[in-house]
């Protein structure tokens, strides 16, 4: 039995957006998939996913996810209630994300999805049944091949969520390097070419980040902030701050006020 509750395909969602559900009181399951990078709260710590990330979430479970600061945060997601086998006792984690390797597919089955639940047929429960059943193939699919990526793939993307999850940790190109048993020349080389940027660019970008959001959620002195979000130089933590975003951290917490 696949009873669906709601399904939506490519839902957008403004900035700031979260998914929160913590009483554990939910008897559905949910499967999300999102399209732009996300927060995900797993065992109590914050990891940051790319964009393109499922996770199966089971009923009576903690739910929390969503949008990076200022970012809107765009998904697909299904919620349902279900007693299959395949779903309830299959091979797909429960509550972790992990990355979809043919995306666009999947979309487009939550999409027929979608459709299939709208319309009423005499075929509805057998199509929607077999969708399903796809579905979770694809899921699997994805599994394996990031079960068979090479170790530098692997450890490479977890790098790279150790840092947008932890900017404010003591980050330098020859501990990373070491990480992964490879050069700091090649290490550099490797990042730039998967993420577009490079190490200590992505570390800059996701330590402000956290900065911004400090100073328009909490009344902490800047110079504790630059402190919290890995600078030992409250000047040098302002000068970068400025280039990123044209403003001071001074004068950008005072416009957050105003608003």
């Amino acid at each position: 039995m696949i009873d669906i509750i709601y399904v939506q395909s490519n839902a957008s969602h403004p900035a700031g957006f979260t998914c929160t559900v913590t009483d554990q009181s939910n008897d559905w399951w949910l499967i999300t998939m999102t399209h732009t990078p996300a927060y995900h709260i797993i065992d109590g710590k914050r990891i940051i996913m790319p964009a393109h990330s499922i996770t199966l979430y089971p009923p009576y479970s903690s739910i929390e996810y969503g949008s990076l600061e200022n970012e809107i945060f765009c998904d697909d997601w299904l919620r349902f209630y279900t007693d299959e086998p395949f779903i309830c006792n299959g091979s797909v984690p429960l509550g972790t994300p992990f990355k979809a390797m043919d995306h666009s597919y999947i979309s487009s089955l939550i999409h027929l999805i979608a459709v299939e639940n709208f319309f009423q047929n005499q075929y509805k429960n057998f199509t929607v049944q077999s969708l399903f059943q796809i579905l979770f193939s694809k899921l699997k699919e994805s599994l394996s091949y990031n079960k068979s990526s090479t170790f530098h793939e692997t450890a490479l993307q977890q790098l790279h969520i150790n840092i947008t999850s932890n900017p404010s940790s003591p980050w330098n190109i020859p501990d990373m390097a070491k990480q992964l048993h490879i050069s700091t020349r090649h290490l550099q080389k490797l990042y730039q070419k998967k993420f577009g940027t490079s190490c200590m660019e992505d570390v800059i970008k996701h330590r402000l980040l956290l900065a911004k959001e400090k100073l328009a959620t909490t009344t902490l002195p800047i110079y504790k902030i630059a402190e919290q979000c890995g600078y030992s130089n409250v000047e040098h933590f302002s000068r970068q701050f400025k280039e990123k975003f044209t403003t001071s951290p001074k004068a950008y917490r005072e416009s957050v006020k105003k608003n």
